[in-house]
């Protein structure tokens, strides 16, 4: 949330600017918490707008569909990357983004109760995912908003959603990282790019700026994660978390970039086919998807997509899953929540799925 000093109606207002998850902009008023206005600032499809109270019109469907591909998804229309406000402009710099997923409800939960298809049912979860191809396409954008007029200024398209948080500098410029490894900076007033570097690895932090000696500097912490970057990247490094300072007349050099690890499609494992099916309920039960995505058919992001690890790795699957080595890193211990038959069944279904979508040859 930014606080700022506008002017609406011709009246000085202390004000709040929020642009949360839902894809609406709201302006609230600082000093009673009074509602201003609301405006979308991407497509939605959850509600018409808001009312004068503050209460969003909600569309019936949000609710009562069986099955719904919420727009903005559930990564949001605006996440946890920071937008900047420049008073000399007047704008707001927002990351704005869809990332497309369908939601179900789940009308009676029960605790661990691992339903077939359920993602993270084997785990507890109850998240609602549902694992149909959505229809709306994923996008990436850098706004400017004016929050006086609740309106879209200017646009840049980037070629992901998770790109970074902004910097507005009183030099009339915009500053951010990107999903697909630069640092840019833009003419504040019309989007005009001035100015590009790269990074390697994609960002997803903001910038900052200071002043050292009489010397600005500006800097940013780079490193692609979070909750989308798990599964996907749009980059083919993979650097370590690194921090990159800017200055005019800088001359250090850059650092080397590291390829993302990849073996080629996964081939050789056995399996049978009739496994694939139940294979591919296990595997979102046990929210595997979450976290290594659809086997080939996504390139992976912090976690490798299991397409394209060696054939060793999944025909040991079993001392990966039970008191495996990863525990450490963040990957759960199945071991009581999945049986030996189940790893069968898991790796029918990575390879299967691998062969599946594994380009022919002629």
């Amino acid at each position: 949330m930014i606080l700022a000093d506008i002017k609406i109606d011709d009246v000085a207002r202390k004000v709040i600017l929020h642009a949360p998850k839902n894809g609406f902009f709201f302006v609230i008023d600082r000093t009673n918490g009074k509602f201003i206005s609301a405006k979308n600032f991407v497509d939605v499809n959850w509600a018409t707008g808001y009312d004068s109270s503050g209460r969003p019109v909600e569309l019936p469907a949000a609710r009562d569909a069986d099955q719904y591909e919420s727009i903005p998804g559930p990564d949001g229309a605006h996440n946890w990357q920071p937008m900047s406000f420049n008073p000399l402009t007047g704008l707001v710099y927002l990351p704005a983004q869809h990332i497309p997923v369908n939601l179900s409800p789940e009308k009676s939960f029960v605790q661990n109760a691992a339903a077939p298809g359920k993602l993270g049912g084997l785990l507890g979860g109850n998240i609602g995912f549902v694992f149909n191809p959505p229809k709306s396409a994923p996008f990436g954008r850098l706004l400017a908003w004016d929050p006086v007029h609740q309106k879209e200024v200017w646009r840049v398209e980037h070629v992901s959603p998770w790109n970074g948080g902004t910097l507005t500098t009183a030099g009339n410029l915009v500053f951010q990282g990107t999903a697909d490894g630069r640092f840019v900076a833009y003419d504040a007033a019309n989007g005009t790019k001035l100015w590009e570097r790269p990074t390697g690895s994609g960002a997803v932090a903001a910038a900052a700026t200071y002043v050292v000696d009489d010397r600005q500097y500006i800097s940013i912490a780079v490193g692609w994660g979070g909750s989308y970057g798990l599964t996907h990247r749009a980059t083919e490094y993979q650097n370590p978390g690194t921090i990159y300072t800017y200055a005019l007349g800088g001359t250090a050099k850059l650092p080397d970039f590291v390829k993302y690890r990849t073996e080629g499609l996964l081939q050789g494992v056995k399996y049978d086919p009739r496994d694939i099916r139940e294979g591919g309920e296990i595997y979102v039960a046990a929210a595997c998807i979450a976290c290594h995505g659809v086997p080939g058919v996504g390139r992976g992001g912090n976690i490798i997509n299991l397409g394209y690890v060696s054939a060793e790795e999944i025909t040991n699957l079993r001392h990966i899953l039970f008191h495996g080595p990863f525990r450490d890193h963040g990957m759960p211990d199945f071991s009581g929540k999945l049986t030996e038959g189940d790893v069968g069944k898991l790796q029918a279904f990575i390879q299967g799925t691998v062969d599946a979508i594994r380009p022919k040859s002629r």
